[in-house]
């Protein structure tokens, strides 16, 4: 994925919103952590081009590791229930961290992911991008599965308009 990152997490936190509307956190904070979260996994970027130079794939970084998250996610999950709805800073965790996971699925479409490291060093993939193109993106822009991207974008920008109308 490359453009619908944020809008993937704007989408999941109007979902989420009826859900959790009597908890303590303002709307504002609600989808600011949400759509972090959407995007923080590809904070390894800067470590990938400033320090590693590319050489090893960002998606083996433990920001994308599922492994990583769905811990963090289950125990901030888990005790935001045992508090019986309570504990705001468990449910900002869970909420972070749970956009982090739709991040990672969403780079399983068509990145290579390594769902199970470090425990399995083996890529997952959906969808193959061949490569024909240079620079490298373009395989990605003139690819069907960029239109799944647009797609992703329309949806959030529709759901935008439509609370502002």
């Amino acid at each position: 994925m490359f453009i619908a990152h944020l809008p993937s997490g704007y989408i999941l936190a109007k979902l989420l919103l009826k859900k959790f509307k009597q908890t303590k956190i303002t709307n504002k904070a609600f989808f600011t952590l949400i759509m972090l979260g959407a995007v923080f996994p590809d904070i390894d970027l800067f470590y990938f081009y400033l320090f590693d130079h590319r050489s090893v794939h960002h998606h083996k970084y433990f920001l994308h590791w599922f492994s990583f998250w769905i811990p963090i996610f289950l125990i901030a999950l888990f005790y935001f229930i045992h508090s019986k709805y309570t504990a705001k800073p468990a449910l900002m965790i869970s909420l972070f961290s749970g956009a982090a996971l739709l991040h990672i699925g969403l780079d399983t479409f068509v990145g290579d992911v390594w769902l199970f490291a470090p425990f399995i060093d083996q890529p997952y993939v959906f969808f193959e991008v061949s490569s024909r193109y240079q620079p490298w993106w373009l395989n990605f822009i003139l690819h069907w599965s960029f239109f799944v991207e647009l797609l992703i974008c329309l949806i959030a920008l529709i759901l935008l308009v439509r609370k502002k109308n």
